[in-house]
């Protein structure tokens, strides 16, 4: 079994407030045989609603060291705490109350709050909350840059951490896998990182980060109740020149070699398919998979939709098919270079 560790080092400061108080747990797993010269790395990254401590994330930790011998890390990046779920909330329309309660029950409430949940999940109701996330300036769901710096901190205190033991290891060979926004910030990353990864791997990344213009809208079913999650992020307010974090404008005239891997629903409802893959062409050594419905095959993707449904391990595995060679991607881009 692949050898577990977790690590909390100083992060990058907060680029918002210019101090630099902040740590990030990094956990990576290491081949239970351990590495040589043909171990690579891969950080996995996830989007809203999973974390470091998501089960299939620690997981994919241990079962990929060693069954594909490499080193497997993951970083709790800033703000992915207001990702998740939300356990406090206040009613949108607070007289919603006296409208599907009777007056019995009303009295109870008024007697033992805790037990208004149990009341409201023997209707069938459509109950409008707004998530009380409590961000602030000092950590917050940025959505973009400092995000970013920290999955780059991860890849590159392993490194450092692998170098400073004298353990040999495939330095050019790193891989990032990213869900949703996950992969979204590999391809931030990439472009702050130009020579870091060989080899991205996307499923369902959004052209840029929907809700830093939208809010985020989670339905939640408790009983016969669904209750209808508003979160509206503190990004929206801070971050500047949101135009920038657009793929488009983040891959012009982007000189990178990193290999890209794309898998995108043709009925997802937070990513235009054909704009996307419009994008993602003018990538440099890229590839466009469209999953259409004829496509699902219930094995690595199960819907068209966004984030396809996946098993994430039956994605990779089908992933790692496609992955081209280091000496045969520079042979191509020689090739490329060569007709200019």
């Amino acid at each position: 079994m692949s050898e577990q560790h977790s690590i909390n080092i100083p992060a990058h400061h907060n680029i918002y407030t210019g101090k630099s108080n902040r740590e990030l747990r990094i956990d990576f797993s290491i081949p239970q045989n351990g590495v040589n010269e043909n171990t690579g790395l891969i950080i996995f990254v996830p989007g809203f609603g999973g974390n470091i401590d998501s089960k299939v994330y620690m997981k994919m930790r241990e079962l990929f060291a060693d069954k594909y011998n490499m080193v497997t890390i993951q970083c709790n990046y800033f703000g992915s705490s207001y990702m998740q779920s939300s356990v406090n909330y206040k009613f949108k329309n607070p007289q919603i109350l006296r409208s599907v309660l009777t007056i019995d029950e009303m009295e109870r409430i008024n007697k033992d709050s805790s037990i208004l949940l149990n009341i409201l999940s023997e209707k069938n109701i459509l109950v409008s909350v707004i998530a009380d996330i409590d961000e602030s300036i000092e950590e917050f769901n940025d959505m973009s840059y400092m995000q970013a710096v920290d999955i780059i901190s991860a890849v590159e205190s392993v490194k450092i951490i692998l170098n400073g033991n004298g353990l040999t290891f495939k330095s050019n060979r790193i891989i990032g896998y990213g869900h949703s926004h996950g992969a979204y910030l590999l391809h931030l990353s990439n472009r702050l990182a130009p020579t870091l990864f060989s080899y991205l791997i996307d499923n369902s990344a959004w052209i840029e980060p929907a809700y830093l213009s939208d809010i985020r809208v989670l339905y939640k079913t408790m009983g016969n109740s669904t209750f209808v999650y508003e979160f509206d992020y503190f990004a929206k307010k801070i971050v500047r020149n949101k135009q920038d974090l657009n793929l488009e404008t983040l891959y012009k005239d982007f000189n990178g070699n990193t290999q890209v891997l794309s898998f995108q629903g043709d009925e997802d409802n937070l990513v235009n398919h054909v704009e996307k893959k419009r994008i993602v062409e003018t990538i440099n050594n890229s590839d466009f998979i469209l999953v259409k419905k004829e496509d699902v095959d219930h094995i690595k993707y199960k819907s068209n939709g966004h984030g396809l449904d996946a098993d994430f391990l039956e994605l990779f595995s089908y992933a790692l098919e496609l992955e081209r060679p280091t000496k045969e991607t520079l042979k191509k881009r020689f090739e490329i270079y060569s007709r200019f």
